[in-house]
């Protein structure tokens, strides 16, 4: 770990503990200070007024004039970002911000990947195997940092990096180029990069469908990147890249995910693409190409990555059980999912109320109005068909009256002209979520504490008087 010196006149705001500096006009300076994730607010007596912040910013701007290390990145109207050597500037103007502001950020240690104390498996991965890498986490977390260490340790090994920043903050050595989109269109940076191919390209930090597009592109050309990205959690990042780039080609795009908190590694995972039957499932039929994502720390599977029907999944197959147990939740998981997805698809086709129940992995019982089998099935049985291929269950078609019916004694009580009804149930089934079949409707209502149930909506009132109601036994489905 190396202190950061410079010689700027805006080495006298900060101290080797300071983080950031934040002013705005008449209002007292407030400085960061610590370390990410473990830092003060401190805030100063003195504040600057606008004709002092007029001048500060004249100063700033003077010096990036002076100096090889000095840029204007970006010089919007109402907004400006500098990068002067370490110093960050980002200023906001009126009526933009509702006064003159302007913060300045610093790190203030840079660290080696001694620092990071790694065991050799995963110094020897992020050093010679993992090609396609995304540093996640959210803002202050060291992930910049941890992306510079690992520059260090390219650069050692004598290859050729490059840099893609904006701003262009990361602090490297003379022999690594720095690129920044404030003066290149991402084509422009695509085709230099393409010609000159270096061997890693750092990409600090990957935000929009441009970026995400540029990060393909380069890594499939066989280009070593490492991606800094916001996330909050280490999957969330793969997530981000789903819909602009296609499934089948993320594990060669991203093989190694790494999630930085408190400038510590707390987790690594590692993708794979494979054809198998997703976790939960059972069918052999059901095998599709799946992305693997395991743990490098524990050697565990946590998410597996799969289409099921029109849509991607994202599934989480570890759960914490009690006393800290790690358990596969992949049944359970893929059941919820299926159940959410079929309803919402459902819902789009069916002019009518249904209930589900989902068979294992494989089969789906769907129970409808009789009236409604008809249009469910369509003709020669191509609505049926187009939902199996699309949902890749079987689907067996009930209709209500096959459904399970609960035993239970109730007592019914009318309010005036048929506005209310109160239901009461025995005590035992307080709290629990009743499933009513009222004629060819479905509604669900949970007793009191007393076991009753208070109906006020006119249309279910009325066709409770006119029709009655049963109970389905939703346990049985």
């Amino acid at each position: 770990m190396e202190q950061i010196i410079w010689n700027s006149f805006l080495d006298q705001y900060f101290d080797e503990h300071t983080m950031s500096f934040h002013a705005k006009e008449g209002r007292p300076i407030l400085r960061k200070k610590g370390t990410p994730g473990n830092w003060q607010p401190i805030l100063d007596e003195h504040s600057l007024s606008k004709d002092e912040m007029d001048i500060f910013i004249d100063k700033i701007y003077q010096e990036i004039e002076q100096r090889d290390d000095g840029f204007v990145e970006i010089d919007r109207k109402l907004s400006k970002v500098l990068q002067l050597g370490p110093y960050r500037i980002v200023i906001v103007y009126p009526p933009l911000s509702d006064g003159l502001e302007m913060t300045i950020v610093k790190p203030i240690k840079k660290l080696v990947m001694d620092d990071y104390k790694l065991d050799k498996e995963v110094f020897e991965l992020l050093r010679n195997q993992a090609k396609g890498i995304l540093i996640s986490w959210s803002p202050g977390s060291g992930k910049t940092t941890f992306a510079q260490a690992l520059i260090d340790v390219y650069h050692q090994d004598n290859h050729i990096i490059k840099t893609l920043e904006s701003p262009r903050d990361l602090l490297v050595s003379e022999d690594i180029v720095q690129y920044s989109f404030t003066y290149g269109t991402h084509d422009e940076v695509r085709d230099i990069l393409l010609l000159s191919r270096p061997d890693y390209t750092i990409y600090d930090e990957v935000r929009n469908t441009s970026d995400f597009e540029l990060y393909k592109d380069l890594r499939l050309t066989g280009i070593g990147l490492v991606g800094v990205i916001h996330a909050t959690r280490a999957v969330d990042s793969i997530q981000r890249f789903l819909g602009t780039i296609e499934m089948g080609i993320i594990p060669q795009v991203i093989d190694t995910v790494i999630y930085i908190d408190k400038w510590a590694i707390q987790q690594i995972y590692t993708l794979q693409l494979t054809v198998k039957v997703p976790e939960g499932m059972e069918s052999e039929d059901l095998a599709r190409p799946v992305i693997v994502i395991t743990s490098f720390l524990t050697k565990q599977v946590e998410y597996e990555i799969y289409t099921f029907g029109e849509q991607i999944v994202v599934m989480p197959l570890l759960e914490i059980g009690d006393e800290g147990h790690v358990a596969s939740k992949g049944k359970s998981a893929i059941s919820e999912y299926a159940r959410h997805t079929i309803t919402q698809k459902l819902q789009q086709l069916l002019p009518c109320d249904f209930l589900l129940k989902i068979k294992g992995s494989s089969n789906l019982d769907i129970y409808v109005p009789e009236w409604a089998k008809g249009r469910v099935i369509g003709k020669a049985g191509a609505n049926i068909n187009d939902l199996e291929k699309s949902m890749k269950l079987k689907i067996n078609l009930k209709s209500f009256d096959d459904l399970p019916l609960m035993d239970v004694q109730t007592e019914v009580y009318n309010g005036k002209k048929n506005t209310i009804t109160d239901i009461q149930f025995p005590i035992e089934f307080a709290n629990q979520n009743m499933c009513f079949l009222i004629w060819d409707d479905i509604a669900y209502f949970t007793p009191d504490e007393r076991g009753m149930v208070n109906i006020k909506q006119k249309e279910i009132v009325k066709s409770i008087n006119r029709q009655g109601f049963v109970i389905v036994d939703t346990h049985k489905l």
